[in-house]
């Protein structure tokens, strides 16, 4: 029996999703084989991807490898990018895997070397398996890459963590730029930054509970991967998961717009001359 996918393909291909072992990334595992996909997943915990494989292979009649390993080391990093440019038919990567923490980057008893964890996975993982899946999108002109980021790349509020906030802001920022370059050679690949607020995942702790935000909220994860499989019909490259999120974001940026100088900002000024965009 055919089942009816996101991409409207009568012949889908293969889905590698990083960070599968619980929350969005457990998600897209779930609704993608539900479709047809068969899967490679990824994650730390062994006997997790285990559990999954063994539920989602009986259930759907899909195949499904199973890859543990960390992604922030540079090794296994490697390894799963040379994985992926030997999939021929890989139509769909959803870079999930990150983390956040509650280390104080400027707390001179920080561990820096959680911060550099968090630039390796958020920042080069990414970077890395999206590079390796292009080569054979590309060549297919097929395919899409969900990177998932947060709203937190959106509001770069300076009480919050430096790292997960800039870092997330990579991710929405190269995803944009590398969309660019496919709509100007007419690609037929997309990519999509997806942005969720406050969603009930294990980066709130292993209860997973995620508190409410001003605006709302929280949703859960199956909620943010539908709303990122339905984006795959419109051009849009970021996608803010739920409107109580667009809401939080506007709100900040509003804020934001009025201090001249920063990031966000609508009022630059170079030797006392002063532009307002």
């Amino acid at each position: 029996m055919l089942k009816i996918n996101f991409m409207e393909v009568k012949d889908p291909g293969i889905a590698v999703i990083t960070g599968a072992s619980s929350g969005i990334g457990e998600s897209f595992a779930r609704i993608l084989s539900s479709q047809g996909f068969d899967l490679v997943v990824v994650a730390r915990r062994k006997s997790r991807l285990e559990s999954l494989a063994a539920e989602l292979e009986q259930k759907q009649g899909i195949s499904i490898e199973i890859i543990p390993g960390d992604l922030s080391q540079p090794e296994f990093m490697e390894s799963i990018a040379s994985y992926i440019e030997k999939i021929n038919n890989i139509d769909v990567l959803v870079n999930n895997a990150g983390f956040g923490t509650g280390e104080n980057f400027i707390s001179k008893n920080s561990n820096i070397h959680v911060f550099m964890q968090m630039l390796n996975l958020h920042c080069g993982a990414t970077a890395r398996l999206m590079h390796a899946a292009l080569k054979k999108m590309r060549k297919n002109d097929r395919g899409v890459i969900f990177n998932i980021s947060s709203i937190a790349s959106l509001i770069l509020h300076g009480s919050r963590e430096p790292m997960y906030h800039s870092t997330k802001a990579f991710i929405s920022a190269f995803t944009e730029m590398v969309q660019l370059k496919l709509n100007f050679i007419k690609s037929k690949v997309k990519l999509k930054s997806i942005c969720p607020g406050n969603t009930h995942t294990e980066i709130f702790g292993i209860s997973g509970n995620a508190g409410p935000g001003k605006f709302g909220g929280p949703m859960y994860p199956e909620e943010v991967v539908n709303i990122a499989l339905n984006s795959y019909k419109n051009r849009d490259i970021i996608v803010i998961t739920g409107d109580h999120n667009v809401d939080e974001v506007m709100e900040w940026r509003e804020v934001a717009y009025k201090k001249p100088g920063r990031y966000f900002s609508k009022d630059f000024s170079k030797t006392g001359l002063s532009k307002k965009l």
